[in-house]
């Protein structure tokens, strides 16, 4: 709104300085309105206050009256900026017909690419796919960071749904985990063995269903000095007490235990009561 205004207020002007030109001989001449001052005439035809008195001869304190004809820009000077203009419009023209300077692009090198930790695989092949790797928990949280490396010397067992063991792999530390070929789709088991003086951080077993395909990702976490919590042989396990024994027995099954016996002594002497009155007839 407000550009519409200005090419509206830039319209009257060119307008009104057109019409002054053609009636004073190429002078541009503004006649004296009401409600005109000094300061108005010159900021309406873009003059300042001084060159405006100086072309009247007149001073600030100068009063106007109504028709009075006031001399804004005399006919050289309206000659001298259209011979300006017209000079940088040519320029303008030149410069735009110059041909464009053009310049070579400049060769940057390819962006290095580096090599994945698992291997790259088709998105649209559904194959069971399985990989492995045993790293350096140095935090201890159970999830591999970017600074944590590989472990060299630990054992990776694979085994099927059945239990039977598929593979076995130790593993170099090399960045690259283990991913055993041709994998049918079903239930997998994944075992760990850390290093000599080495403890897992996290799971030493993992199970992994592969039955819908797809490529899966373990890593076991390792560190070093960590021990293994000590489980006791089954032969060494402490037997209950025979109190404690007897305290986890329900006292219903004891009860019905005695009326089950009882029954059957009934049972047994009434029969051999009924056998010696048959003999007796």
């Amino acid at each position: 709104m407000s550009r519409f205004l200005l090419a509206c207020v830039f319209l009257a002007l060119g307008l009104l300085r057109a019409q002054a030109q053609a009636e004073n001989g190429g002078d541009l001449i503004h006649r004296v309105k009401a409600g005109d001052t000094l300061i108005s005439i010159a900021h309406a035809y873009g003059v300042t206050l001084d060159q405006l008195l100086s072309l009247n001869g007149i001073d600030r304190e100068a009063l106007l009256q109504i028709g009075q004809r006031l001399l804004v820009i005399s006919a050289g000077e309206l000659a001298g900026d259209e011979g300006e203009a017209a000079s940088e419009d040519a320029g303008g023209s030149e410069t735009a017909n110059a041909p464009a300077v053009v310049v070579a692009a400049q060769r940057w090198p390819p962006a290095p690419v580096r090599d994945a930790d698992a291997p790259m695989r088709d998105p649209a092949d559904l194959s069971a796919r399985l990989c492995a790797a045993v790293y350096q928990d140095e935090n201890q949280n159970g999830l591999m960071e970017p600074d944590e490396k590989l472990l060299p010397d630990a054992t990776i067992l694979l085994l099927e749904a059945g239990g039977a063991l598929r593979s076995e792999y130790k593993t170099d530390g090399n960045g690259q985990p283990y991913c055993p070929d041709e994998l049918e789709r079903q239930f997998y088991t994944l075992e760990a063995i850390a290093p000599p003086g080495f403890g897992l951080t996290s799971a030493a077993s993992l199970r992994v269903d592969l039955r819908a395909g797809g490529l899966a990702r373990v890593d076991f976490g390792a560190k070093l000095g960590l021990e293994a919590p000590a489980l006791a042989p089954p032969d060494e396990a402490p037997a209950p007490e025979p109190s404690e024994a007897r305290a986890g027995r329900s006292p219903l099954r004891e009860l019905g235990g005695l009326f089950v016996l009882g029954l059957a002594g009934v049972v047994l002497f009434s029969g051999l009561a009924v056998s010696l009155v048959v003999r007796g007839r």
